[in-house]
């Protein structure tokens, strides 16, 4: 049977790469001992050619018969020092630098004893006993240094042995490795084949046909086992199509039904916003708008998710400044840290204005899902974008940018990083209690950055912060071709113009209707409107219109049909026909282009992207105020209330339910203290307030009012001493303060 062979190939090409490795090192250990061995009888020899050197110096003195015999001795054994010398210097190692010392040292030594020959050669008897020590002396070294050489070759040798026996292991563990391999791949397809032949019994198919495969499942018997899997695996890949069609449809259904009200209501909310507001309904206004696209953003990354699965999600070729488009990005990050010790920096290394050609939908919703998390798990310190924009070598209109968001927040634990990027994932429940989120957006944003062509990194180390960076190639694009946008800026087209122009509005929804109807009455677009298709094409033949917004899923007659029957009319060649529709789906919008339509919305669309939209069609040119972005900011009252929930959690391991019981409670305990306090003070009854102070002190520690239980310590030192009039200042600043908190508090618990 055959199984798997990519890591078992792996396995493989690691033990020929070590092998190869080990053989280099076992040649270089058998050199090293063959030369240490040719080094030492190489010294040997020499040795016994000094000794037999200085027994010619004996016969040398005097004038023996001898002396012509032990002269021409002496020249032929200097001649066999210098043979062997030469010799001892070719077999040293060339990187020995003790051994290479060691032969210059004897070398030195040998030309002094050969001086004193010559002398003793030409008559002088007085050098015999100066060469006879320094021979003495040379013999001595080339002892020692065989001993040397000889325990360094012993160790040279149990490494030999060390690295054999490595191979031998590594070999061992190699076929052991592969034949448990085998076992494991053999057991996986069994099960795999058992799983295939029950699905098909699940599946409806025929009592014979399962018995006989059950019968090949267990026996493994190849041709039965073959057919059945053939049909199992074509009845279950029908299946699995249905279901995905199925999900497919029902995320579709999903998308309108949720998309249709929510539409609405993000809608009015910009128009409302738009009125006259004081600063109670523009605090409730961003908490709704808040809440509002928060559900969006839920919603989005489920249909983004479905679309990444089934492989259907496309990219945007659109030209941007991408300088102005980060910069924009750092500005929203600020607005979310607002109320917490984080500094939001933006560090670019690269041209201004540099235009890009890329996905700028994509590459904001990456960057801003890495920005928010960054803000969202770090109390203190920095979040930093950092950006290197540089040309590619090879072509200098592709430009390489490498994007990093680090931050010094709480980190991600070692066990958890390799399925962060999974769908769902989170570090622990308790991530989800604290911090919210439903586990999509890391997963969707190394699905959109693989999608570009890079691919997410992490480094994190838990308590140190994280760091998420990733690279993208990209083409260059000229200033002229760069498109504005900006979700810091509003929107405004010239009235006078507009009213030169009549829309059609049409959707059966009432509230979008009115939606669509309040945007084009704000900027002063003449209109008409239409229920459905039937309406708005009998609408179509009474006059003709500059503008058609067109809603795609309504009774009677659909938004598809509407606009190819709109098509066919004489006077509906210049009408501009945008499609209106929750199906979010790539399907949808080729399905409404497809039809006639010039453009397509999808719900709930923004009153900005509407302006836009309506301004292309009709060849105006708008103009955009800039304005902040339109995020909920978080007073400093409200950050405390935030510190305060997030204490009591990790405290008492309560619900934010209970903690805003148990607050609420201590608000409508306290007021009257808080009342007393202050009036005992400004009456200099410093017992009774210090009294007050005392029992505060704690109480404030047990709700995460560190801070101001270490400023009630401070205000009774105060009190004890001489300046009360300090004393009173403190206290009511201090009253005051708790007052500010507990107003938040309350409008916490009442919004909620």
């Amino acid at each position: 049977m055959k199984f798997k062979t990519d890591l078992a190939l792996l396995c493989s090409l690691s033990f020929v790469l070590l092998s190869i490795v080990l053989l280099f090192a076992v040649a270089a250990r058998l050199q090293r001992i063959f030369a240490l061995n040719q080094c030492s009888q190489t010294a040997s020899e020499i040795g016994s050619a000094l000794s037999c050197q200085l027994e010619t110096a004996r016969s040398l003195r005097g004038f023996s018969p001898t002396r012509e015999q032990a002269r021409a001795s002496s020249l032929q054994l200097r001649d066999h020092l210098a043979e062997q010398f030469e010799l001892l210097k070719q077999s040293c190692p060339p990187k020995d630098q003790q051994m290479q010392s060691f032969i210059l040292l004897l070398q030195k030594d040998w030309s002094q004893v050969e001086s004193y020959m010559q002398d003793l050669r030409a008559g002088f008897e007085t050098s015999w006993q100066k060469s006879s020590s320094i021979v003495e002396a040379m013999r001595e070294k080339i002892v020692q240094r065989n001993q040397l050489n000889r325990i360094e070759a012993q160790a040279s040798l149990k490494q030999l042995y060390l690295l054999l026996s490595l191979w031998l292991l590594a070999a061992v563990a190699l076929t052991g490795f592969l034949l448990w391999q085998k076992y494991r791949q053999e057991q996986e397809q069994r099960r795999v084949l058992t799983n295939y032949l029950a699905l098909s019994r699940d599946f409806g198919g025929s009592g014979s046909e399962m018995t006989r495969g059950g019968e090949a499942a267990e026996s493994l018997s190849e041709a039965p086992l073959a057919d059945s899997l053939e049909k199992s695996l074509a009845f279950c890949f029908e299946r699995f199509q249905q279901e995905s069609q199925s999900k497919d449809s029902f995320f579709a259904s999903m998308s309108h039904e949720i998309r249709t009200p929510l539409n609405g209501l993000v809608g009015f909310l910009g128009n409302l916003a738009e009125t006259p507001l004081n600063d109670q309904q523009r605090q409730y206004l961003r908490i709704i708008d808040s809440s509002a696209r928060s559900l969006m953003h839920v919603i989005n990354q489920i249909l983004d998710y479905s679309k990444i699965q089934a492989g259907k999600m496309s990219l945007e070729d659109v030209a941007f400044d991408l300088h102005a488009f980060i910069e924009e990005r750092v500005a929203i990050a600020k607005q979310l840290a607002r109320g917490k010790s984080v500094k939001v920096l933006l560090q670019y290394e690269g041209e201004k204005p540099q235009i890009i050609r890329a996905d700028a939908g994509r590459l904001r919703q990456v960057l801003d899902n890495l920005l928010n998390n960054a803000v969202k798990f770090t109390e203190r310190g920095e979040v930093v974008l950092e950006l290197l924009c540089r040309p590619e070598a090879e072509d200098p209109c592709n430009l390489k940018l490498d994007f990093a968001v680090r931050d010094s927040g709480v980190g991600i634990p070692f066990n958890i990083q390799q399925r962060l990027f999974k769908p769902f994932a989170q570090a622990d429940d308790s991530v989800a209690r604290r911090y919210g989120g439903s586990g999509l957006g890391l997963s969707i944003s190394s699905s959109l950055v693989k999608l570009m062509g890079g691919q997410m990194q992490l480094q994190s180390r838990p308590g140190e912060g994280s760091s998420f960076s990733f690279s993208l190639s990209v083409l260059a694009a000229k200033p002229e071709e760069q498109v504005y946008m900006s979700e810091l800026y509003k929107v405004i087209l010239p009235r006078t113009e507009l009213k030169k122009y009549w829309a059609l509005l049409v959707d059966d929804t009432p509230t979008n209707l009115f939606l669509l109807e309040t945007i084009c009455q704000s900027v002063g677009l003449p209109y008409r409107t239409a229920q459905n298709g039937r309406e708005a094409l009998e609408l179509c033949r009474q006059q003709r219109f500059d503008l058609i917004f067109m809603d795609i899923q309504m009774p009677i007659m659909d938004g598809y049909t509407a606009i190819r029957e709109i098509r066919k009319l004489d006077n509906s060649g210049r009408t501009h026909i945008i499609a209106l529709t929750a199906s979010a789906f790539q399907e949808d919008i080729d399905q409404a282009l497809g039809a006639g339509s010039t453009g397509f919305i999808p719900k709930p669309f923004e009153r900005d992207q509407l302006l836009l939209c309506i301004a292309e069609a009709l060849g105006l040119v708008p103009e955009r105020q800039f304005r902040e972005a339109q995020l909920p900011q978080e007073s400093s009252e409200g950050a405390i209330v935030r510190q305060m929930h997030d204490f009591m959690r990790e405290q008492y391991q309560i619900s934010l339910g209970e903690i805003k019981m148990i607050l609420a409670q201590t608000v409508m305990d306290w007021r009257p203290v808080l009342d007393n306090l202050n009036t005992y003070a400004q009456q200099g009854n410093a017992e009774e307030t210090i009294a007050i102070l005392q029992r505060l002190k704690g109480q404030l520690v047990s709700i995460g009012l560190i801070e101001h239980s270490e400023q009630s310590v401070q205000i009774m030192a105060a009190f004890r001493g001489k300046d009360r009039a300090a004393a009173q200042i403190l206290v009511s600043n201090f009253c005051h303060a708790l007052s500010r908190i507990f107003k938040a508090l309350e409008q916490e618990v009442t919004v909620t």
